[in-house]
């Protein structure tokens, strides 16, 4: 009985400490911002920190407590371009070699048209390091740039709340175990066991949280529109009009 009322006083405990941890924001894909007007030039690359930026540039607000360990900050970096080629076919040939050239992958390829009219929309990712540098080589290639967006989600308070739940989850199931070592009955057994599946659950969770997170601010996301420049219409001298006038007037002199 004495096991089943420590156990009891642990799970009450273990519940506070999960109140006081502070609600997860859940993972999903960033809305894509609004798109910014048409430029007649493609602009230089924005320049913008490495995705793992040192805490001690960060603002004296987001400085961890003392006790707690230093973490770099976490930056998930995106952007979004829309682009006037010459051809969209050899564009996003180019766009898959700059990928290449600087260790990313290509995520996704949508095409639409043929020929001529032959538009394509590719998404790939870089390491965070090489964003600004990915920026500029897609941008280089375009006549003219239509819209661009870019943009960078801070989630290091988010990890270091993960880190801080996660420490208490670790100490509780540690803490669980001895209890499991102590039992004599099943049925104490058993209500341990319960606990330190429940327990080991969110640990779990937790850790695929940070896993998220790591991955997503070491590699930048970048899509980017290609369109073909659309065709000019031949301007027509004034001169060039006066020799069919009279023509058309000839024709009509013989008709009547």
């Amino acid at each position: 009985m004495k096991l089943v009322h420590l156990l009891s006083l642990l799970v009450i405990a273990m519940a506070l400490a999960a109140c006081g941890g502070g609600a997860t924001s859940t993972a999903s894909s960033p809305v894509e911002p609004a798109r910014a007007p048409a430029m007649d030039s493609a602009p230089a690359a924005a320049g913008g920190a490495n995705a793992l930026e040192q805490s001690a540039g960060a603002p004296a607000a987001n400085q961890p407590q003392a006790g707690q360990p230093a973490f770099d900050r976490l930056v998930i970096k995106t952007a979004d371009l829309a682009l006037q080629v010459e051809s969209a076919r050899d564009a996003e040939a180019s766009v898959r070699a700059i990928v290449g050239r600087l260790g990313g992958y290509v995520v996704k390829v949508e095409t639409s048209g043929s020929d001529e009219d032959l538009s394509a929309r590719i998404t790939f990712r870089v390491p965070a390091e090489r964003f600004d540098e990915a920026l500029s080589g897609v941008q280089g290639l375009a006549k003219k740039v239509l819209a661009r967006t870019v943009s960078g989600d801070d989630v290091t308070e988010e990890f270091v709340d993960l880190e801080s739940r996660l420490k208490n989850l670790n100490a509780t199931r540690d803490r669980l175990q001895s209890f499991l070592d102590k039992a004599t009955t099943v049925e104490d057994a058993l209500n341990v066991n319960q606990s330190l599946s429940e327990i080991q659950g969110q640990i779990e969770q937790i850790r695929g949280r940070q896993q998220f997170l790591k991955q997503s601010a070491a590699l930048s996301t970048i899509s980017v529109s290609l369109s073909p420049v659309p065709p000019v219409a031949p301007i027509v001298d004034e001169d060039s009009w006066q020799p069919l006038a009279v023509a058309r007037g000839a024709l009509r002199g013989l008709v009547s």
